[in-house]
């Protein structure tokens, strides 16, 4: 049991760090610059980033 524990709890922590990241630039993501993608909210670390990301995404 202690191991499927430790299994969800390093995923969760994978998908937090992952969402701290620009997917554009790799750089620190800022919380209030935002796009949504199939549900789901994606930070980027500027507006250019997030254009990028929207104008691939339409």
């Amino acid at each position: 049991m202690k191991t499927l524990l430790t299994i969800c709890a390093l995923s969760f922590a994978s998908v937090a760090m992952a969402a701290d990241k620009c997917p554009i630039s790799g750089k620190p993501a800022d919380p209030s610059i935002t796009s949504t993608k199939d549900g789901k909210t994606v930070a980027f670390c500027c507006e250019k980033c997030k254009a990028k990301f929207d104008a691939k995404n339409k």
